[in-house]
């Protein structure tokens, strides 16, 4: 992304995962961005990013975890935005429209703003849409089925592939006619 977003205004969202995922997320960043996770006194954890002032705050519900609040302030080059918040509204399927507001000293653009939209899991705004396609591909690929397809298997005109999409069709295409060369070879030498 490279330009620090001053602030997120959030207009709405909606995200809801496994419990198990946001406890995991600070170890599993630690090598991209210190994160910190908070139990709250009424309840609810708070997934921050350490000595920064973003946020997420969430609602404890059994073995699952439901959005509740988001902050994001003084987000150096879109760091927390990209990878915690979008990273997590594509790969559960989340809603969120905002408007992102950059730092105008950064920003050569006429507009100091962009507008964000992500439903369930899909959006346009770079880096988030390759994460998006890819996650399709692969929900598709272990299903045995394909993008743009049906749960009844019927194709979905209305869902075109974006160029993203198609891109890492063919890279995934060449990759498994890789994997089956190596294979072939593979079992040749035995």
């Amino acid at each position: 992304m490279g330009t620090r977003i001053e602030a997120v205004e959030v207009l709405s969202f909606r995200l809801e995962l496994p419990k198990l995922v946001l406890e995991r997320m600070p170890g599993e960043q630690r090598n991209a961005l210190p994160l910190r996770l908070d139990r709250e006194e009424d309840g609810t954890v708070t997934l921050e990013h350490e000595g920064q002032e973003s946020f997420l705050r969430f609602r404890l519900d059994g073995e699952g975890a439901e959005l509740i609040e988001i902050c994001i302030l003084h987000d150096a080059r879109g760091v927390f935005f990209q990878q915690v918040l979008g990273s997590l509204m594509v790969r559960f399927l989340g809603d969120l429209r905002a408007r992102l507001v950059f730092d105008p000293l950064e920003n050569a653009s006429d507009e100091p703003w962009a507008e964000v939209s992500i439903e369930r899991g899909r959006t346009s705004w770079p880096g988030l849409a390759t994460q998006s396609a890819a996650m399709r591909l692969a929900h598709a690929a272990a299903e045995g089925g394909s993008v743009g397809t049906s749960e009844g298997g019927e194709s979905a005109p209305d869902e075109p592939l974006s160029a993203e999409e198609e891109e890492l069709t063919r890279i995934l295409a060449r990759a498994e006619t890789a994997w089956q060369e190596y294979q072939r070879l593979k079992r040749q030498r035995e």
